[in-house]
């Protein structure tokens, strides 16, 4: 069964919704033969609720959560980083400093964070 990965990152208040970001690894992803679920394809004119209820249905359907760069610093992105920890999912980090975020976010909710 191919793998499916749903892609996490801020949008809002990025200039059009950071889509281009989330399309260039949308189209990465897909060249690697996996299934991608891209919440940038959304249509305008949502409630923030509406999306993330679209989004977090779609989440809870992948294998693997990519999160982008800056994810950390968005509301929305945050919430589906702890939605895939509950639901097991396996993380794909768009460079280091992504990887960093969310270890750091990780120690923290296990209430281990230090000054390292």
């Amino acid at each position: 069964m191919t793998p499916v990965v749903f892609i996490s990152g801020p949008m809002t208040g990025k200039p059009n919704f950071n889509r281009d970001a989330f399309n260039l690894v949308a189209k990465q992803l897909k060249s690697q033969g996996l299934i991608v679920l891209n919440p940038a394809v959304h249509p305008d004119g949502l409630t923030h609720e509406q999306y993330m209820r679209m989004s977090l249905v779609m989440l809870e359907q992948a294998d693997a959560i990519y999160l982008l760069d800056g994810w950390e610093n968005s509301t929305g992105a945050v919430m589906e980083f702890d939605r895939a920890k509950m639901h097991n999912l396996m993380f794909m980090y768009d460079s280091w400093d992504v990887f960093h975020a969310a270890a750091a976010r990780n120690r923290k909710q296990r209430g281990k964070m230090n000054d390292e």
